[in-house]
């Protein structure tokens, strides 16, 4: 025997509240913690694109946040948040050192994530890294983690870091203080963790008690393709690989001719082939304005060469058109000439023979043949005369 109809209401009034209680707790866990990256300008959109696709790829529902300063278009900014990035715009840290590569004048700014206290977690990838193996399990590691590179050096591509507002302004309190071997934030932070190179490497499968403050992630989790190109082979398994970071400075993903110099890059521009259309011209990681430069530069060749060929033409007209001339002028000139010329009168009447005695003189003079003399005028008057 069921609940009386009167209780039907509100049996179902707590059965939908309970759902909407279960899905907001897991919108909030989803929210908890994210994925950050870091944009400065347009030159890197695409990255971060590609960076976006394959962290999706991995079937993460955690979010995706793109730090943006002022120097990112509307465009850009709509394309992002399109993809699924949350777009958030901040002011840029300037960088206090002086001697510094030009490109590093605003890399302080990525002290920020730090001060991300909406999240409890959040990893941070550089916008020229892609994710090729879930790595969801980074987020379980310690307050701090980062990967360790050549030189007992820390690398600040990829790093898990659980925000604090108390740690962000205690570096801020010590940005004009501490030095940084590369001017800029990876030098920084490798002075504020002084002590990074002796931290224990994270292990996914066996969590360390008490929690370490800082842990150390291995090479999978930021495979370096500068190393890569040194012994023209990845150092671990490759099917193993997690994170992929394109450090090598010039030689971008993104720059067309860098397939041909890093092997690697053929992994980036497959996850960009796959890129979603999340704007009108922008599937495959295609940009609109660029479409545009290319087909101009497509069919310029093509104009300048028949721009060429019209020249060459008209020039070639123009000669044969001024032959034509020349021999049309020789050939009237020619017969002018001829007309001019004397020729014999041939009556029967009052002829003298010397008359064409001369006449046929300028002939031979004139003809590169001469007459036979039974041809002549005079001749055949001699011969009539005879007969008479």
């Amino acid at each position: 025997m069921g609940p009386p109809a009167s209780r039907l209401p509100i049996l179902a009034a707590l059965v939908a509240a309970a759902l909407l209680a279960g899905m907001a707790a897991t919108a909030a866990a989803a929210t908890e913690e994210a994925y950050v990256t870091l944009l400065y300008g347009d030159e890197f959109v695409l990255g971060v694109r590609v960076l976006g696709k394959s962290i999706r790829d991995t079937g993460t529902r955690r979010d995706m946040v793109v730090l943006v300063s002022d120097g990112v278009s509307e465009y850009s900014r709509g394309l992002l948040e399109a993809d699924g990035w949350i777009v958030k715009r901040i002011t840029l840290l300037a960088n206090p050192n002086q001697v510094r590569p030009t490109r590093f004048w605003g890399v302080y700014t990525k002290l920020k994530i730090f001060n991300m206290t909406s999240y409890k977690k959040v990893v941070y990838l550089d916008a020229d890294t892609i994710v090729v193996k879930s790595i969801e399990d980074v987020f379980k590691c310690g307050k701090f983690c980062g990967n360790l590179k050549h030189s007992e050096r820390m690398n600040s591509g990829v790093m898990v870091v659980e925000p604090s507002e108390t740690v962000f302004k205690d570096m801020i309190s010590q940005v004009d203080r501490l030095p940084s071997y590369t001017g800029g934030d990876q030098g920084f932070l490798n002075s504020y963790y002084a002590d990074f190179a002796n931290s224990c490497v994270y292990e996914p499968d066996s969590p360390l008690t008490p929690e370490p403050e800082t842990q150390r992630l291995s090479t999978l989790y930021n495979a370096d393709v500068g190393l890569y190109m040194l012994a023209n082979k990845w150092m671990v398994d490759e099917k193993d690989l997690r994170v992929i970071h394109y450090t090598l400075g010039p030689l971008k993903p993104w720059d067309w001719w860098t397939a041909w110099l890093v092997k690697p890059v053929e992994i980036w521009q497959d996850i960009r082939q796959k890129l979603e259309e999340s704007l009108p011209g922008t599937g495959g990681g295609k940009n609109p304005h660029d479409q545009l430069v290319v087909k101009i530069l497509f069919i310029l060749p093509f104009c300048l060469l028949l721009f060429g060929y019209y020249q060459s033409c008209f020039q070639n007209n123009k000669e044969f058109l001024s032959m034509t001339s020349l021999c049309v002028f020789a050939r009237s000139a020619r017969h002018k000439y001829k007309s001019d010329e004397a020729l014999p009168s041939y009556s029967a009447v009052g002829a003298s023979s010397s008359t064409f005695f001369n006449s046929n003189q300028r002939f031979s003079n004139g003809a590169p043949l001469k007459l036979p003399s039974y041809f002549r005028a005079g001749y055949a008057m001699d011969r009539l005369a005879t007969y008479v």
